[in-house]
């Protein structure tokens, strides 16, 4: 348990006046027999992705259409959006299929470019909410590593127009758009902060065969997320390779440094991808991991939703949450080949000294760390303290969870590295 004054998810939260005028226009709209819009149908989503773009038609094939079928079906069906919500979540698609088609253009153009080698990446894996975040955000500070930032993975198209995104008025008006969406959020950036220069996690790669549990995560989708566990992620590996790809071509030589907990339910597709990547696995104790991640899923939720089926989506969350970890410790356990290309990290021992940590990493994977890129690294941290942007708070009571439901769920983790945790 987080101490302090917790939130009461089952409780609607305040959010701006324009929000409820666009909300209640929707009501009404739907009252009266108008169809909603934007349309959630696979045609609009197309259509739209193109005119976005500029007119560019081709995808490089319809994988993705496997994933935005249930994800369309998610969001119209089991998500409750707010007509606000159906405006976020189709200007995601729409911008993601957009990128997609950025890329392949690009391609086209770059053959050579768009074949390069990605090299060894340095690969955060491991449950959320274990402190991968802020072990990311210090190895990307790191001049001699490259990481997706999250203004490039908004749309693809302006990474490579933008020479200096500080100053550009189109990151600009994004960085407000980002601050306008974390206040329909109330309490989301004090779990997870983003801005457009902070690094992006990997799902903004993968989303461009839109597989991101961004979306389940902002929006009640079984469906959605039931098709990510049993989908084979060889396609969403593929585009993620294209991304970075396209995103090197303007540093080429850099070290790449990715992150998402994602990853971890698809470890074997991941090396398949990537087999010289050497993977940072992290852990932390399950209670204390569902309890944050119950916590992030409500809050961003509620932005999008006034249906509060806490109780419900929480032990949905666990069921994902223990399947990921199950599967991670699977992989583990019968790939002991692999075990090389892994580093365990204990989220007590690197909060507690994250340097040592890194020290730690680095020469597992015999790399070299020079002083002046340590030093980087210390500095960012130095700057960016666990509470800058908030204290979180949660506790499994708030979503009517408890120890004893979790121990069973993760006993072959505890068994294999209950140490860690």
């Amino acid at each position: 348990m987080s101490g302090g004054q917790l939130t009461d998810y089952h409780a609607r939260p305040q959010r701006p006046p324009v929000a409820g005028l666009v909300n209640s226009a929707g009501k009404i709209a739907s009252s009266i027999g108008l169809p909603r819009r934007p349309a959630l149908t696979v045609q609009a989503m197309e259509r739209s992705a193109t005119k976005k773009s500029g007119g560019l038609t081709d995808f490089g094939s319809d994988s993705y259409r496997s994933a935005l079928e249930p994800l369309l079906y998610s969001l119209e069906h089991e998500a409750a959006l707010s007509q606000l919500g159906r405006l976020v979540f189709s200007g995601m698609i729409v911008a993601a299929l957009a990128s997609r088609l950025a890329v392949v253009a690009w391609e086209k153009e770059n053959p050579e470019k768009a074949n390069a080698s990605i090299i060894a990446p340095l690969i955060i894996v491991g449950m959320p909410r274990t402190g991968t975040t802020i072990l990311y955000e210090m190895l990307a500070a790191a001049p001699m590593h490259r990481a997706p930032l999250t203004w490039e993975c908004r749309d693809y198209a302006l990474a490579h127009q933008i020479t200096d995104a500080k100053e550009d008025p189109r990151i600009t008006k994004l960085g407000k758009n980002m601050a306008r969406m974390d206040r329909l959020m109330p309490g989301f950036s004090s779990i997870h902060y983003f801005d457009p220069f902070i690094p992006t996690e990997c799902v903004g790669l993968t989303n461009l065969d839109l597989c991101s549990e961004q979306y389940p995560c902002l929006a009640w989708a079984p469906t959605y997320r039931k098709f990510l566990l049993n989908t084979d992620f060889n396609s969403a590996y593929n585009w993620h390779k294209r991304a970075l790809r396209y995103l090197q071509a303007a540093t080429p030589g850099a070290q790449w440094v990715l992150k998402t907990p994602m990853h971890s339910a698809y470890l074997g597709a991941l090396l398949d991808a990537y087999p010289d990547a050497c993977l940072v696995h992290t852990h932390r104790d399950p209670a204390k991991v569902i309890a944050s991640v119950c916590s992030l899923c409500a809050t961003g939720r509620r932005g999008w939703s006034d249906q509060l089926d806490i109780d419900e989506r929480a032990v949905g969350d666990l069921d994902y949450i223990a399947e990921v970890c199950r599967r991670a410790t699977d992989f583990r356990n019968r790939h002991p080949e692999h075990e090389s290309r892994f580093h365990d990290v204990a989220f007590k021992s690197f909060m507690s000294d994250p340097m040592a940590e890194i020290d730690r990493i680095f020469a597992h994977f015999d790399r070299p760390l020079p002083a002046d890129q340590r030093a980087a690294m210390q500095e960012y941290l130095k700057n960016r303290p666990r509470t800058k942007y908030g204290k979180h708070r949660y506790a499994l009571e708030q979503f009517n969870l408890t120890e004893t439901d979790l121990r069973p769920l993760f006993s072959d983790y505890l068994e294999r590295f209950g140490e860690l945790t």
